[in-house]
């Protein structure tokens, strides 16, 4: 940097492109100076220079640059800020302003009976009122300098005691303020050991009460975040680490929260439930809160899981209740969380939240937000929620019916067999009494038997001999749960299912659709199509509105296996013909899922003639001659796709290693507020990932030169930062259409509608290379792009070609099933040649 006073002389000045030297006003408590600023000097000697100038009281030590909208600059943003002639101010730096912010808590406390005697504050330092204070805590929480300051001199255990106040404590945007402090805290992996129960049961209270969004937003923030921080180191293997995750000082100091300075297993048996977080954690504390969410259907508790209901009621309804975007989606989010943790804890409490879940019918409310929610911020939760529901499904089907051990299935037993009236006979009189020991009745005065199920086709394999014992538990070893709630669902919404079993029964034998066994098939068909076993692997690419209302999908899907069986006059050795004509027919009429509706569904099942999709089939059958349905075809088809699917995200994470050249974007689209304006002189911008794999850097250039090494570019973008891709934001500088859109435009957001970068793509394929690798590497919405989908498919099926070629060239059959026998009892063989 150069004094203003010196001779300019003595030292290169950069020139920009109007020809002028780059100059910044710098401005001081209302006095101003220009300055000549050296890019690639440090900050920190800049400071110095500009405190000598303008003379200051406070030492230069004290004090940073920010600019006009209050960023701090840095080693990194400076050489933008200097050659965009940005007006930058002297003022306490990040470690002064927390020490102000400190005091200041401190004094409100003591004035309040809040003190804390382990806060050590110089008498000397500046105090502000409480609501000034907290509003500069959640402004500048997110600087690390501030953040370790502020925890350092013990501010997060003063934050806390104002926040665990339930009268007389914050409110209005001063409560706003706080809560953003203590979201922001969360972001380090220090603080955690100062939250406590009662911390956690206000905010709980307040997700629950507080209608301010600004109030919500932070409040559902902070329980999602606890709700996915679970320990990973046990308190046994360590016991000087506290907190959900190695609690460790900015500086790198393991430290001992102040929970956890007792000696001893006693000791730490007692700080063990307040320093781990995680789901089954906040789960607790939401139902010792004993909030009873009104009249409870299922018979539960009101005391326990009537709280759980009322605070989810309360959260699901905030998808449609209000307009703010930004907390719809971090009330799904938190649904989200929920979800995902409990699953991969292994919770005892999963299946209970996912029936609380479905009390309050959220996916009814995350159904109507697909239409008006493509493309912003709720969009990648969207999508998340269909990953968590898909892992719902597969939990289902892999938990076997047994109504001896569960009430709730022995009741779906009972209603399907009265909704069919399978225990009257063709001529009306009844079968099976309390005394016959054929049945299957658990002290509900009802019995089932074997005859039943049999005329309603719930069978064995197409096994229409009675079996000397039998468990219920067998009719749906395929399917589990899943396959008796399906059933159970069209049992109760179709019209006359009575009619259509007595139906079955009036045709020759070998002519009965088996309804049990078809249901069965169809819950196995869409379980392949929609990929469920491979839930939480493969994050789905669009909207899947059917899929969310999977059993009616079943119940329109069954009817059209019913239909076909009866117009193609099938025999039951037809039975994987009709079958496979479903799963072809599934796989056409959903291949465009995202654009359409339930109305163009049931026409495509219900509507369409059966000899139109024969026609329509009978290619794709001789063609595939039916090999491509076998269950090692697709078994295989599906390890291809995991591995297709690694590779492509692969690529893209490499094509960003890379780096590539974009055109600076300006903003069109209304409600984007772009933090980085492009320049018209330097109209290119380059981007590059860092070899660790968890920033992005960039820079502005006037023409291209080859590719900037990392270390070389001026900006940098934490991938951590990145909350959504937004898509069609804005178009090229010096675009000859300024007005219109570019398809390939794209912003990278942060919170409240703010953009961190806005370019425009060269062609679709970097397009799809840098959205989706941004996916891969935030890990939560995976590859979106309907380019990257194709591509994955046809890797696929170029794989599943190569690997068929040595098995069908040589005409090898493919069997249906692959049998395995008995393990050797010794080791003593050997394999001959």
């Amino acid at each position: 940097m150069s004094d203003p006073n010196q001779d300019q002389s003595l030292s290169p000045q950069p020139v920009t492109k109007r020809g002028a030297i780059p100059t910044n006003m710098v401005i001081y408590k209302g006095r101003r100076i220009p300055a000549r600023i050296d890019p690639e000097a440090r900050v920190g000697y800049i400071v110095e220079i500009m405190s000598t100038s303008f003379a200051t009281k406070e030492h230069h030590i004290t004090l940073c640059l920010r600019d006009e909208a209050d960023n701090l600059v840095t080693q990194n943003n400076l050489p933008s800020k200097v050659y965009n002639h940005d007006v930058l101010k002297l003022v306490p730096s990040p470690a002064t302003e927390a020490l102000v912010v400190v005091s200041s808590l401190k004094a409100s406390a003591q004035r309040t009976s809040l003190g804390d005697s382990t806060v050590n504050i110089p008498a000397t330092a500046e105090t502000i009122p409480l609501k000034l204070a907290l509003f500069n805590l959640q402004k500048y929480i997110k600087e690390e300098d501030f953040a370790v300051e502020f925890m350092l001199k013990g501010g997060m255990r003063i934050l806390v005691r104002f926040l665990e106040r339930s009268e007389g404590g914050l409110t209005g945007n001063s409560l706003a303020y706080a809560l953003q402090g203590v979201r922001g805290i969360l972001e380090f992996e220090s603080g955690w050991g100062d939250l406590s129960d009662t911390l956690i049961d206000q905010i709980l209270h307040l997700l629950i009460t507080a209608s301010q969004t600004n109030i919500l937003r932070p409040a559902t923030a902070i329980i999602r975040k606890l709700v996915i921080s679970s320990p990973q180191l046990a308190p046994e293997t360590n016991p000087h680490i506290a907190g959900m995750k190695l609690p460790v000082t900015p500086y790198g100091a393991v430290r001992k929260d102040r929970k956890s300075k007792g000696k001893g297993k006693e000791k730490l048996g007692e700080d063990e439930s307040v320093n781990q977080y995680g789901f089954d954690r906040v789960y607790g504390r939401i139902k010792a809160m004993g909030i009873v969410g009104g009249h409870d259907e299922e018979g539960h508790d009101g005391q326990t899981l009537g709280a759980v209901e009322y605070l989810f009621k309360v959260v699901t309804k905030r998808l449609e209740g209000t307009g703010d975007l930004e907390l719809v989606a971090q009330s799904l989010g938190l649904i989200n969380a929920s979800l995902r943790s409990a699953y991969q804890e292994n919770s005892k409490q999963y299946n209970e939240l996912v029936s609380v879940l479905e009390y309050v019918n959220v996916r009814r409310y995350v159904s109507r937000l697909i239409p008006t929610c493509s493309n912003n911020i709720v969009e990648p939760q969207i999508l998340n929620f269909q990953t968590r529901y898909a892992a719902i499904l597969q939990n289902r089907r892999l938990r076997p019916v047994r109504p001896s051990h569960s009430p709730y299935q022995e009741k779906l037993l009972r209603e399907i067999w009265d909704a069919g009236r399978l225990s009257a006979t063709d001529d009306g009189t009844g079968t099976g009494s309390a005394g016959d020991s054929s049945g299957f009745g658990h002290g509900h005065g009802v019995v089932r038997n074997w005859a039943g199920w049999k005329r309603m086709g719930l069978c064995l394999d197409g096994d229409d001999s009675e079996p000397p014992f039998l468990m219920e538990v067998e009719l749906f070893r395929d399917v589990g749960e899943l396959g008796l709630e399906c059933l159970h669902w069209f049992a109760l919404h179709e019209e006359g299912f009575h009619n259509l079993v007595m139906e079955q029964q009036a045709r020759a034998v070998e002519r009965r659709c088996p309804i049990g066994r078809s249901s069965a098939e169809c819950v196995k068909i869409l379980c392949e199509h929609y990929k469920i076993s491979q839930a939480g692997h493969h994050a789905p690419a669009s909207f899947q509105l059917f899929l969310l209302n999977f059993p009616r999908l079943h119940s329109l899907v069954l009817k059209f296996f019913m239909r076909m069986w009866q117009e193609s006059e099938s025999r039951i050795d037809d039975f994987d013909r009709v079958s496979f004509l479903v799963r072809s027919q599934i796989r056409l009429s959903q291949a465009d899922e995202g654009n359409k509706s339930w109305v163009h569904l049931e026409q495509d099942f219900l509507g369409t003639d059966y000899r139109t999709i024969r026609d329509r089939q009978m290619e794709l059958l001789e063609k595939e001659d039916g090999m491509m349905t076998k269950p090692a075809i697709r078994e295989l088809r599906d390890k291809l796709g995991r591995e297709a699917y690694d590779v492509l995200s692969e690529q893209r994470v490499g094509c960003m290693l890379q780096g590539s050249w974009f055109n600076s974007a300006n903003v069109i689209v209304p409600g984007i507020s772009p933090s980085a304006k492009p320049n018209s002189s330097k109209p290119l911008r380059f981007l590059r990932l860092s070899p660790n794999r968890r920033v992005i850097a960039w820079d502005e250039f006037a023409q291209r030169v080859d590719n900037p090494p990392f270390e070389t570019l001026r900006e940098r973008i934490e991938i951590s930062n990145i909350t959504s891709i937004r898509l069609n934001t804005g178009c090229a500088i010096g675009s000859r259409s300024p007005n219109l859109v570019s398809k390939l435009s794209f912003s990278l957001m942060t919170g409240n509608d703010l953009s961190l970068l806005d370019v425009d793509a060269i062609h679709a394929a970097q397009l799809a290379e840098w959205t989706d690798g941004i996916r891969v590497l935030q890990g939560e919405g995976g590859m979106a792009s309907q380019d990257s989908a194709n591509y994955v498919h046809i890797l696929t099926e170029l794989a599943l070609k190569v690997r068929l070629l040595d098995i069908t060239g040589d005409g090898v059959e493919i069997p249906e099933r692959v049998s395995f026998g008995s393990a050797p009892k010794s080791i003593d063989f050997v394999f001959a040649k």
